[in-house]
């Protein structure tokens, strides 16, 4: 959380510079205190899987796929040299702010379906992730792949 908010931090003034949004509903914003706000954005084009969601990587060891995912994109965003982008796009369904979001001219979402970590959302990556199943990438080398995100959250609803 503290990366994801150096994150937002770091592109205000992009955002700024951009466009502005009107969000309908304070449910977007988190109120960290008394004079700063997080904001819930949405990288386009993936679906990862949510926390919580398990998958078999070997016969043996389940493992939170979710949880590997996030860690997979904290790193990479600390990992990867250059400046932060995060251009948005557009608001989802969800009132979510949907960003790409670029370290050093590279699309992390992109880069996320190439490694294995995320689906392709609709087919905004599909030749990515298809390629990174062929090649048994990131999720696509375990014993059991995770289910699509968006069919584990209907079989999981509250």
């Amino acid at each position: 959380m503290k990366l994801f908010t150096l994150c937002l931090l770091l592109s205000i003034n992009a955002i700024a510079d951009i466009s502005s949004f009107t969000l309908s509903s304070e449910k977007t914003l988190y109120i960290v205190d008394g004079d700063s706000v997080s904001v819930q954005m949405r990288i386009k084009g993936i679906d990862t899987p949510e926390i919580n969601q398990k998958c078999r990587k070997t016969t043996l060891q389940v493992v939170d796929c979710g949880q590997l995912s996030k860690d997979y994109l904290k790193q990479v965003l600390k990992d990867l040299p250059g400046q932060l982008l995060i251009e948005p796009i557009s608001i989802d369904h969800y009132n979510r702010i949907l960003v790409k979001v670029y370290k050093d001219n590279v699309d992390i979402g992109k880069l996320m379906v190439k490694a294995g970590m995320a689906f392709s959302y609709k087919d905004t990556y599909r030749q990515e992730e298809d390629l990174a199943r062929v090649e048994k990438l990131g999720f696509w080398g375990f014993y059991t792949p995770p289910i699509q995100p968006y069919k584990w959250r209907k079989m999981n609803r509250r």
